[in-house]
């Protein structure tokens, strides 16, 4: 019978006999390898799968042209009024305040650029598509609680 004196037993600081030590590097080699090969399957996978262009993100929206709106109003049968909010002198100046105007919530907001047969030389910064009512409220919104003090309804 062996006897279980402190001096037989192994201490957990000892390293490996080498004879132990060969299967766990196999072991954990084959490990390594197995991850590689389901990581690499598995981004391949995601891009032959048909559901991998619902999660691409869009690259940046270039600048998009100053007379279509970033987005289009509700279009409804009686929708034939906007509110020109101001109209200015350069493309840039418009585009400013197209921009304001989205991060204040009139996301209708458009440039239409001055045409070579109108004697409008200027760019209109416009909002909307509206009914009558509904563009007479939005155009009273602007001026008072926003000061575009030269919003009015107009036509479209």
């Amino acid at each position: 019978m062996r006897s279980s004196s402190p001096s037989s037993l192994p201490r957990p600081s000892d390293p490996l006999p080498p004879r132990r030590l060969r299967p766990v590097v196999i072991g954990y080699a084959i490990w390594v390898a197995s991850c590689t090969v389901f990581f690499a399957l598995g981004v391949n996978v995601g891009k032959l799968s048909p559901f991998a262009s619902l999660t691409k993100r869009s690259p940046a929206p270039a600048a998009m042209p100053l007379e279509q709106p970033i987005e289009h109003a509700i279009v409804l049968p009686d929708a034939r009024y906007a509110v020109q909010v101001a109209a200015v002198a350069t493309a840039d100046e418009a585009n400013r305040l197209v921009a304001e105007l989205n991060r204040k919530g009139f996301t209708s907001a458009f440039v239409t650029r001055p045409t070579p047969e109108a004697e409008n030389e200027l760019y209109l910064v416009k909002v909307g598509l509206y009914n009558l009512a509904t563009a007479n409220q939005v155009s009273e919104e602007l001026r008072r609680d926003f000061g575009f003090r030269s919003a009015r309804v107009v036509q479209n």
